[in-house]
């Protein structure tokens, strides 16, 4: 198993020049924030058609905490939301770039499953389930953008497997639980 806190500080200097009347041209963000992630990994031996596995079943939960800071006179130079994955739903930004560091209470609860050829240690098929849960609604948004105000994510899976030494597979969908229908495969 694994518990990992963490507290960090984000804080943002902008010095900016020929900015329109009655807008600032010093800009500062201080923006702390707090995380605590958690999983275990199960295993157990598997037997298929005579060859020795390993399955595991590794449970996950993250939970992060960010204050909202007004940030609406912060111009976007680089930043842009961040795609919606697997990878995405344990970090610390909805964001990418810079110019927004959004603001958060939310826990991401997720499952992998793993076959290992026992004789290799060779990942030979992963599956995993993930999704966010919002305790709050969301403040901090990219101009024109409305801010979320679902409680629940989009529901993620994905699956990924060796068919032979050369080649794989990897699949993922992103599953809108509101609209009942797929949004990405």
């Amino acid at each position: 198993f694994f518990l990992t806190p963490k507290v960090g500080f984000h804080s943002t200097q902008y010095q900016l020049q020929q900015q329109a009347p009655g807008v600032p041209d010093h800009i500062s963000r201080d923006v702390p924030l707090f995380s605590i992630d958690s999983g275990m990994v199960f295993e157990r031996p598997l037997q298929w058609f005579s060859q020795e596995f390993t399955q595991t079943l590794e449970p996950r939960a993250y939970y992060l905490r960010v204050p909202a800071r007004d940030q609406s006179q912060i111009p976007i130079f680089d930043t842009s939301i961040a795609d919606f994955n697997f990878a995405q739903i344990f970090s610390e930004n909805y964001y990418v770039g810079g110019d927004r560091v959004s603001d958060a209470n939310q826990l991401t609860v997720a499952a992998t499953s793993r076959i290992i050829d026992t004789a290799s240690g060779e990942e030979l098929l992963r599956g995993a389930l993930g999704q966010r849960f919002y305790f709050a609604d969301q403040t901090v948004t990219l101009p024109g953008v409305a801010p979320r105000t679902t409680h629940v994510a989009d529901l993620i899976a994905a699956l990924s497997g060796r068919i032979n030494r050369e080649l794989s597979v990897d699949t993922g969908v992103q599953y809108n639980n509101q609209d009942r229908q797929v949004e990405r495969l």
